[in-house]
């Protein structure tokens, strides 16, 4: 169902807003506008270390990821817990606001459908991101953690990170880190 909905709109090509960043684009179906009161994105990232999005939180943004395409694999950091998910069609990870996550592509044709509060970003480019960036493989402008525990977390999904960039472009599938389903 998840699939034949992707068909529909992508067919249609009736994105109103595609924004295209280093990582890949992301087409806004609903949100582009102040007054729509949620967004709605279809996430295509490049797959492997070029489509890796940065390690980051959202101070007021809360959203949730659903695979409509492909595979993709996701990290949280919940409760000072790293772990990492392989998410498949169907497949949805919740992230709440403040938690610090990341998303990879593990295959070529990748498409993450993303619900979230609004993002005022997604409909004024003049506004300021709701983005903390901790880490980023392309090299963007990243804040330091706030002490040494957090600064072992992040070091920590760093190494998560690189360890399953490896193995995706290995042509392989990275394995799931997880002490709890979804713990949001």
């Amino acid at each position: 169902m998840i699939s034949q909905v992707y068909y529909s709109i992508n067919m249609t090509g009736k994105f109103k807003t595609t924004d295209e960043y280093v990582w890949g684009v992301e087409d806004i179906l609903v949100g582009y506008k102040s007054e729509h009161p949620y967004t709605f994105k279809l996430l295509k990232p490049k797959k492997g270390r070029s489509g890796c999005l940065s390690l980051q939180y959202h101070n007021q943004k809360s959203e949730t990821w659903v695979v409509v395409a492909g595979i993709a694999w996701g990290l949280t950091i919940v409760n000072d817990i790293v772990q990492s998910y392989v998410l498949r069609p169907g497949d949805h990870l919740t992230i709440k606001a403040g938690t610090v996550h990341r998303l990879l592509a593990v295959t070529d044709d990748t498409v993450v459908a993303e619900a979230s509060t609004p993002d005022t970003y997604a409909a004024n480019k003049k506004a300021i991101k709701d983005v903390v960036r901790l880490h980023c493989v392309h090299g963007r402008e990243c804040q330091v953690p706030g002490d040494i525990f957090q600064c072992k977390l992040v070091l920590e999904a760093i190494q998560l990170t690189e360890s399953a960039i490896s193995v995706v472009e290995s042509g392989s599938v990275p394995e799931e880190i997880k002490l709890v389903d979804n713990p949001q």
